[in-house]
């Protein structure tokens, strides 16, 4: 039985420590991890820390970032001199892949609005730091961005600049080999300090700043424990372990769960060879699945919201419908049967949707396995320094520890009305795309389940992914006005597996566009910017 507290406490220890993929801090967190593996019974054998090389290699569509290593920095406006923030104060402060500067700097202090060169300057912007790197490092010449920019704004729950003023948003710099050789560095500052410091821009006022760290190729690490059982279904459980500290619900509370499902498997005879993977997100997972097989993988990416303080809503996403879904089924019953209730109501909030991207199920999807995701959107401290362990409800992980648990012991051999369902779904979403462009093709890929369409079955256009894995991220800064869509990056991914399962143009845009909901126009429009750029490729 799941004990909720002690998953929890496995949080704050998780969230203690700055995971940088790769980094000596993820290492030694690796390590720890280990021996409390190890201390609950779990032998040495089953335990495997599997290594991939990054800086310079492209997995599929990502190019993989450097291991940065950050030890110190900080902030200062220089005249008056006025303490703004440091590394030691809040991990979130200083840029992800912030180059070292050498000691200290003291910049000139300029905004977007400023007209002269931007060599040598700091540059404070309110924008994406990867358009920013792009405008202002590589464009321009500086060496240092100060950066305020707050992903996924949603009034609803409060999350805006206004009303969260003292938050200091997680952020990144490029840092892939190329990228990290023009030296940038910066520091990621609240909305108050951003209004500050824009007080003292353009006028030749100067910060006075260091950062301590280090830059290079090496290996990122995947903790993969192993429940193994000749002859029979293997399904994985994931969690990206990765991310700043805090990160206590993105992602420290899936890989806690993770690693407390393996002291339940410890006492349970499962007929399903179980496999228990923690990995950086996306840049581990991309080799990982290349090299490994299952059944099915279950996602468990920020499961452990508190939903009042944080506005989030617990969500099973599916697996789309090209694909084995009876695992869907079977987790949702599961996650129904444990949900929490309060005299005769629910006491948590829960929501079944379609496919959505941005987690490593995407990277599993595109090798054909089927992968439920269980997460919470939204989240108002998502990618802040405020994402704590008080933030955490420790319901969360009982509940949704018993639901995978249950949907392991039966995944072998499921419940036939589950398989009913899961026929059902198919068979409702199929009567949608009756008489449109490529139905047949659809029809065959969907109840046959298939990898391949059949050979009796001739594409009128073929179209293929160009790499193996998923679409990523940077075909959006060719989409456009589209980009803006919120919807645009699971349109793309779904338009990429289309390409990859049913390798139809006509039939892709038929799929995608009926799935997600999207106008077909729109939808033909994306498809074919991906083939211009070369993301899915004419055959």
């Amino acid at each position: 039985m799941i004990n909720e507290y002690e998953v929890f406490e496995t949080v704050r220890f998780i969230s203690s420590f700055h995971r940088v993929r790769g980094s000596d801090e993820y290492k030694r967190l690796l390590d720890r991890l280990i021996e409390m593996l190890l201390g609950w019974g779990i032998k040495r054998e089953q335990i495997e820390v599997i290594e991939y090389p990054t800086g310079g290699i492209k997995y599929g569509n990502f190019d993989s970032t450097m291991v940065w290593n950050i030890r110190d920095a900080e902030l200062w406006l220089e005249d008056p001199r006025i303490f703004i923030n440091s590394f030691g104060a809040c991990k979130t402060s200083v840029l992800f892949g912030s180059n070292p500067t050498n000691g200290w700097q003291s910049l000139e202090l300029v905004d977007e609005e400023y007209r002269g060169d931007f060599s040598n300057k700091a540059v404070l912007v309110n924008e994406n730091p990867s358009k920013a790197f792009k405008k202002y490092v590589k464009q321009l010449g500086a060496k240092c961005l100060i950066v305020y920019y707050m992903r996924a704004q949603d009034e609803s729950i409060g999350r805006t600049p206004e009303k969260m003023p003292q938050t200091v948003n997680y952020l990144s710099l490029p840092h892939t080999l190329e990228d990290s050789k023009e030296g940038a560095f910066g520091f990621s500052v609240s909305f108050d300090q951003f209004k500050f410091l824009k007080k003292f821009a353009n006028r030749g006022n100067k910060v006075r700043l260091f950062v301590d760290s280090e830059l290079e190729a090496g290996n990122l690490q995947v903790l993969r424990v192993r429940f193994s059982n000749r002859g029979m279904k293997k399904i994985g459980v994931v969690a990206h372990l990765c991310h700043p500290n805090p990160g206590a619900n993105d992602n420290a509370s899936g890989s806690a769960l993770a690693l407390h499902l393996c002291r339940e498997l410890l006492g349970m005879k499962t007929a399903v060879g179980v496999d228990i993977i923690l990995l950086p997100e996306f840049y581990g997972s991309l080799p990982y699945a290349a090299e490994n097989s299952y059944d099915c993988v279950i996602n468990l990416d920020m499961v452990g919201e508190d939903q009042q303080k944080t506005g989030s809503t617990l969500s099973l996403h599916e697996t789309p419908p090209l694909l084995l879904n009876y695992y869907d089924e079977l987790l949702f019953e599961s996650l129904m049967i444990y949900a929490p209730f309060s005299s005769e109501s629910p006491a948590r909030r829960f929501f079944r949707s379609r496919f959505k991207s941005g987690s490593d199920h995407v990277v599993f999807e595109n090798y054909g396995v089927p992968s439920p995701f269980i997460g919470q959107w939204p989240d108002k401290y998502y990618h802040t320094n405020e994402d704590t362990p008080d933030k955490c409800d420790p319901v969360m992980f009982k509940w949704v520890g018993q639901a995978v648990l249950r949907t392991l012991e039966l995944s072998e051999d499921p419940p036939r009305h589950i398989l009913e369902v899961a026929q059902a779904q198919a068979k409702a979403f199929l009567i949608k795309l009756e008489n449109q462009p490529g139905f047949d093709l659809i029809r065959t890929v969907m109840m046959e389940k298939k990898t391949k369409p059949s050979k009796d079955l001739k594409s009128k256009k073929k179209i293929v992914p160009s790499k193996e894995g998923p679409l990523g991220y940077e075909w959006l800064d060719k989409a456009g006005e589209l980009s803006e869509k919120r919807y645009v990056v699971d349109l793309g991914e779904i338009l990429n597996l289309g390409a990859r399962y049913l390798q139809d143009y006509d039939a892709s845009i038929s799929f995608a566009a009926n799935y997600i909901g999207a106008d077909k126009k729109e939808t033909k429009d994306i498809l074919d910017i991906l083939i211009k750029n070369d993301f899915i490729h004419t055959v």
